[in-house]
């Protein structure tokens, strides 16, 4: 179900171009569902489209439970190619009950789910997999990993106060029986129809990282502004391009797009969706770079969301009008 092939884009320093030497062959699957299962925010109101289902409101709808929003992410990706289906979870969310109340509300098995994919290590996109874990019981299911998710880290403020990011731990998930895929390069699921990218070259002068990032290696804390496990979902769509789904993107968006083009081979980008992570004043003065080199990619569908933050979004829109699609817990994209 997992397999793990040689990357042929090695990180390099921001000022080298990435030029793929031998791209992987990533079947054109025939649709890709997207369900947002947890997201930052949520509007039960927020008007649908052909592309952008959002979750239906019935009869009742204040009368029954509803979806919750938590600061963290999580997609359910389901991918079609002839007569074979794969279903993989993208992320858990930041707490061990959030994405499992939002699947009861949206009636989603979690039978279903094939195939784990941990974006990176960071708690609100992890800390939702014990919880899933107890529901599935000791199926064996595959989670693929950076070796680095496991890394304990923290933010070091300005001010000189630290904020702890609790991190998985590879004892509790022997424990539940997961079949951990530890990969550093890139790796396919589900009969090959999904790409986990692995590390992401880094190529711009502008996504330089989080600064105020650490992680604890051999005792010592040390900077860690890359976040080197950092890694996305890729599914070639027929006819249509890449469709790229990320967690927070601490790559950088444009690295991440661009690594993802040069891993397959395709230029085309049907959609990205997911955290950018350009929120804040340590992030806010990349994003007219990112914004442009977007417009120059020119994706089909840009539905941003978790850690993107409110100006980059804002920023987006209006620079992409007829390709930004607003994000909400609930919402599945139809592509």
């Amino acid at each position: 179900m997992v397999t793990a092939v040689a990357p042929p884009v090695p990180i390099v320093a921001a000022e080298e171009r990435v030029v793929s030497k031998a791209a992987l062959a990533l079947p054109a699957v025939d649709a890709v569902q997207i369900t947002l299962l947890m997201d930052n925010t949520i509007d039960i109101l927020m008007a649908g489209s052909a592309v952008a289902r959002r979750l239906p409101l019935g009869p009742n709808p204040f009368e029954r439970p509803q979806p919750i929003a938590e600061h963290g992410f999580s997609a359910l990706i389901e991918v079609r190619l002839g007569g074979k289906k794969g279903t993989v979870l993208f992320d858990t969310g930041v707490s061990r009950t959030g994405i499992l109340h939002n699947l009861d509300v949206m009636e989603i098995d979690a039978r279903d789910i094939q195939a784990l994919i941990l974006s990176h290590g960071h708690a609100d996109h992890a800390m939702g997999l014990p919880g899933l874990v107890d529901r599935l019981g000791p199926r064996g299911l595959p989670l693929t990993l950076h070796p680095d998710a496991y890394l304990e880290r923290r933010l070091m403020l300005p001010n000189g106060e630290t904020v702890a990011i609790p991190a998985p731990r590879l004892s509790d998930l022997r424990r539940e029986n997961i079949e951990i895929i530890e990969e550093v390069g890139p790796s396919m699921l589900v009969d090959g129809m999904v790409l986990v990218s692995g590390e992401v070259a880094r190529v711009t002068p502008f996504e330089t990282g989080f600064s105020i990032h650490q992680a604890r290696r051999a005792g010592v804390w040390e900077a860690d502004p890359l976040i080197m496990d950092d890694q996305c979902a890729i599914i070639n769509v027929r006819d249509h391009g890449l469709v790229i789904v990320t967690g927070c993107g601490h790559s950088g968006i444009i690295n991440i797009i661009r690594n993802a083009q040069a891993l397959t081979g395709i230029r085309s980008v049907y959609a990205v969706v997911g955290g950018f992570h350009l929120s804040g004043a340590l992030f806010e003065s990349r994003i007219p770079a990112t914004v442009a080199a977007m417009q120059a990619i020119g994706p089909r569908y840009l539905m941003p969301g978790h850690c993107t933050g409110w100006v980059a979004s804002h920023q987006l829109a209006r620079a992409l009008p007829d390709a930004y699609i607003a994000n909400s817990v609930g919402t599945t994209l139809i592509l």
